[in-house]
């Protein structure tokens, strides 16, 4: 992360000198703006939003002091780093009092000024640090006993979750798990939260200050990507978005069924819009039809009727019977008696069994009426066919 920084001071030289001599990029930092007088500076900061600002304190009209006293008001507050002469100690101290991070003595010593930096740096690490460890425990809360309308945060994030099953325990791939959260994303406002339940279940929760981005298929997206670097066998559930903790138990829950219903549904990655798309292809005109062909296929041997096989495709007799001929040509008797003749010619030609016995193992009982039906598809019996070369 690069640091944003806005150097103020009434010496154009000195202006110069600190941009110039300060190795910024080291320090992981970024000049963005300079002012030469307190009021400029002010101005400067509202519009730029730095992270740091470092300002002369003695300046004509606004000094370093009005200056550091007006930033402590604005909402995004910058850490002041004063720039003082010998003299000026008293001044200094007032500025510590209200809050600037440190102080360097004139004329500057730019090692001490880069160490001054390294030190608010590593503030801005920890603070964003234990910023990050209490917004993951109130997102925890909020997940497994639901939200607490006391506790006043901003709660008007979009969130989504990914819930993810391993086959067998792994440390390899919680490492790896480890390093897409605190992969860098550059300018992206987006926030991973990562928990571990049970040995083999993983909860990530995704966060946006944005409420108009579309945050579930951003997540989709990135976990599609990690999926393919990982065990095939790894079961991935795709949470609705939602905005604010209170509505994040409830995502959760449904979440983690769709985990827990994967393997049923015989997908690794399984998100809402998943399972309608799963569903709607299943229970299409189409996929009806087909999987009445393959039940029929696979039990015409037996005594079976439009009944048995409407029941298989949770379709009425009278729906079925009109979809059948519209997507085969034929009736279902006339679909079902072709089956059976043209696995009784193969068996008549292959085999030396007898009549009645095909008959059995086409789905007849009854050998004359097998007979009969075989002769009015064929204009010949099945003793004929047998002979015929």
């Amino acid at each position: 992360m690069t640091y944003k920084v806005v150097l103020v001071d009434d010496e154009t030289l000195i202006l110069r000198s600190l941009t110039k001599i300060i190795d910024w990029q080291a320090c992981d930092c970024e000049v963005v703006g300079t002012a030469n007088d307190g009021e400029e500076g002010v101005s400067l900061i509202k519009e730029a939003k730095p992270d740091i600002v470092i300002t002369d304190i003695n300046m004509p009209e606004k000094n370093g002091l009005d200056l550091l006293k007006e930033v402590q008001l604005l909402p995004h507050r910058p850490e002041v780093i004063l720039l003082s002469g010998y003299n000026e100690f008293e001044y200094a101290r007032e500025g510590l009092q209200n809050n600037a991070f440190d102080y360097i003595l004139k004329p500057i010593d730019h090692e001490e000024l880069e160490e001054c930096l390294g030190k608010v740096i590593v503030k801005f690490k920890e603070d964003m640090k234990k910023h990050y460890e209490q917004r993951k425990y109130l997102i925890y809360e909020a997940l497994t006993i639901g939200y607490d309308n006391k506790i006043t945060v901003n709660n008007q994030n979009k969130l989504a979750i990914a819930a993810i099953e391993l086959n067998k325990p792994s440390t390899t791939f919680e490492e790896r798990l480890l390093d897409l959260v605190k992969q860098e994303r550059g300018e992206d406002l987006t926030e991973v939260f990562f928990y571990k339940f049970e040995s083999t279940r993983y909860v990530m929760v995704y966060t946006h200050p944005n409420r108009d981005i579309d945050l579930a298929s951003k997540v989709k997206g990135e976990i599609i990507e990690f999926k393919e670097t990982v065990d095939s066998l790894v079961k991935i559930a795709l949470g609705k978005e939602v905005i604010g903790l209170q509505n994040l138990s409830v995502s959760f829950q449904e979440t983690c069924q769709m985990l827990d219903s994967a393997s049923f549904l015989k997908m690794n990655l399984v998100s809402e819009q998943d399972i309608k798309n799963e569903y709607r292809s299943k229970c299409s005109p189409e996929a009806a039809i087909e999987k009445a062909k393959r039940y029929m296929q696979e039990n015409f041997t037996k005594e079976i009727g439009i009944e048995a096989v409407c029941e298989e495709v949770l379709l009425s007799v009278s729906y079925f019977s009109v979809l059948f001929k519209e997507k085969t040509g034929v009736t279902f008797l006339e679909y079902l008696t072709n089956l059976r003749i043209e696995h009784a010619c193969v068996l008549l030609k292959t085999t030396d069994l007898k009549t009645y016995e095909i008959a059995n193992m086409v789905g007849y009982s009854d050998q004359r009426y097998f007979s009969q039906v075989f002769k009015k598809r064929l204009q010949m019996t099945p003793s004929q066919y047998r002979s015929k070369e």
